[in-house]
């Protein structure tokens, strides 16, 4: 879903013949030649009334050999390499430099064999013919979970044979649809790529906290629940070509040509500031296809961020904030273009206008945006329901613990009265009434028996005699008509605690 975003609307780039062309196939083969031209040229002066076309008549010696070659004017005699066909300004097109450094199997040397200036030529040629016959069509990307609904459109080669896929992860909070598409040409190995978004993640314990947390059974480049995958960061032109490596794993005389740091991409794809730290990286490798030689260029945007955890306080328990770090990082607006061996950066004028043409429509984004704030709400409920039992449970176990003490404080100040005693009396044992026939002081055996039964015996001035309250408060209370409050806190009072009358202290009976 949100790898659909790395689109741009193409640059209106003609020649100085561009208002005589009538024929449509020309004109798409202009268009597709002299892009880069109008982004290097032109790129502050504003599309529509044939302003693009003025300036770059204006520019009409400093246009590229391609855009002359289309528009019909005479080449320039050094011919110079292709530009990124990405890049807001003119960069070269990934150069047989050091390979990069993926993982095993380490690439392979890039080969330095030179090429007659007549294979060269025709080379070239073939590339400005490619692009000279291919006529552009509208194609629409449906959402087939969605009644067929148009997602994007992007304009491909009509001949091209085409298909798109929007698969949805409804459990997938991290991202719910992934997107692809495959676009080729029938001909001959020429071919448009683009990819689903990868987004990875690590998470880092603090090591105070790392008792806590249960053995981790994910291994590297496991699928977590949310989507993503996990996996630690890695450098971004490393983790491109791990990319590489597993999107083509099977590919024959596999060698790695080149690299090239593109800082810009993300920003002449006009990406959305959601993806941090953005940083552009090609890599060109070869291969044989069908038993021929191709090469194929890799393009993507690579992010990284770190975010921590707030600060957590359930009960006697807590966390600082950032005990917990979690890294998301990955690519955005992958995508790769191939082509026979020799061709492809004369080609890329061509894979520019797709890369550019596709257009998201604004409908589709609105029940795409709906359906992840649906999944982020259920998602944040439920991480809100197990906070709010964690923290109900704290609060029984507090109270209980509360009940736990009040039972211990009683039982030790009902011990305590009982050693100071002077032992057990059994005169209630008797039955000739000769001991206390009146009832006189309280025994040991009585103060037992409030234990026991869990209450204080107070002396009681409503009744003049006593009364029995519940011991698991220290400090009870009367208002002579009968009423009484029980407190474990020794500076309750009634009222302190609201209550209105006059309350006197109760005192234990002796």
């Amino acid at each position: 879903m949100k790898g659909l975003t790395l689109l741009l609307v193409v640059s209106a780039a003609a020649s100085a013949q561009f208002a005589q062309a009538q024929d449509q196939q020309k004109l798409a083969a202009i268009r597709a030649a002299c892009t880069a031209d109008a982004q290097k040229l032109c790129a502050g002066v504003q599309p529509g009334g044939g302003r693009i076309v003025a300036c770059l008549k204006e520019h009409k010696d400093e246009l590229s050999d391609q855009c002359k070659q289309a528009a019909g004017l005479a080449a320039n005699t050094n011919n110079s390499s292709s530009p990124s066909p990405f890049s807001s300004s003119a960069q070269p097109s990934p150069s047989p430099s050091r390979a990069p450094a993926p993982p095993s199997p380490s690439p392979s040397k890039p080969a330095h064999a030179t090429k007659s200036a007549p294979a060269a030529t025709a080379t070239s040629a073939r590339a400005d013919s490619a692009n000279a016959e291919n006529k552009f069509a509208e194609r629409i990307i449906r959402d087939t979970e969605h009644d067929n609904m148009r997602a994007a459109t992007i304009h491909l080669p009509e001949k091209w044979t085409y298909d798109s896929k929007i698969e949805w992860h409804y459990n997938w909070i991290e991202y719910p649809a992934g997107y692809s598409l495959h676009a080729e040409n029938p001909d001959n190995a020429e071919a448009y790529f683009q990819y689903p978004l990868i987004r990875a993640e690590i998470v880092d314990v603090a090591p105070q906290y790392k008792r806590y947390m249960p053995p981790n059974k994910t291994k590297p480049g496991d699928r977590l629940s949310t989507g993503a995958i996990s996996l630690a960061p890695m450098p971004a032109m490393k983790a491109l070509a791990l990319f590489i490596q597993k999107t083509r794993p099977d590919v024959a005389n596999l060698k790695w040509i080149g690299q090239q740091e593109l800082p810009d991409l993300g920003k002449a794809l006009k990406l959305d500031a959601m993806w941090p730290s953005q940083h552009g990286v090609a890599i060109k490798i070869s291969y044989d296809l069908d038993g021929k030689p191709v090469e194929e260029a890799f393009f993507g945007v690579y992010y990284i961020t770190k975010v921590g955890t707030e600060a957590v306080s359930i009960g006697q328990n807590s966390m600082p904030a950032g005990a917990l770090q979690q890294t998301n990082w990955g690519f955005v607006a992958l995508q790769s273009m191939r082509a026979p061996a020799g061709t492809l950066d004369g080609l890329m004028p061509m894979f520019c206008v797709m890369a550019k043409s596709m257009i998201v429509n604004p409908e589709w984004t609105k029940l795409a945006k709906a359906i992840d704030d649906k999944m982020m709400a259920d998602w944040n409920q439920k991480m809100k329901q197990g906070w709010d039992q964690l923290r109900a449970a704290n609060a029984i176990m507090e109270q209980t613990m509360r009940d736990q003490k009040a039972f211990q404080d009683n039982f030790d100040k009902q011990e305590i009265a009982f050693r100071n005693s002077g032992g057990i009396n059994d005169d209630f044992l008797r039955s000739d009434g000769s001991v206390n026939p009146d009832g006189g002081g309280r025994s040991a055996s009585d103060h037992w028996s409030d234990l026991i039964r869990g209450v204080d015996t107070l002396n009681d001035p409503s009744t003049g005699g006593t009364t029995q309250l519940t011991n698991l408060g220290s400090n009870h209370f009367t208002d002579g008509f009968g009423n009484y409050r029980t407190y474990d806190d020794p500076n309750a009072t009634p009222e302190n605690q609201g209550e209105n009358g006059s309350w006197t202290r109760m005192t234990t009976a002796q």
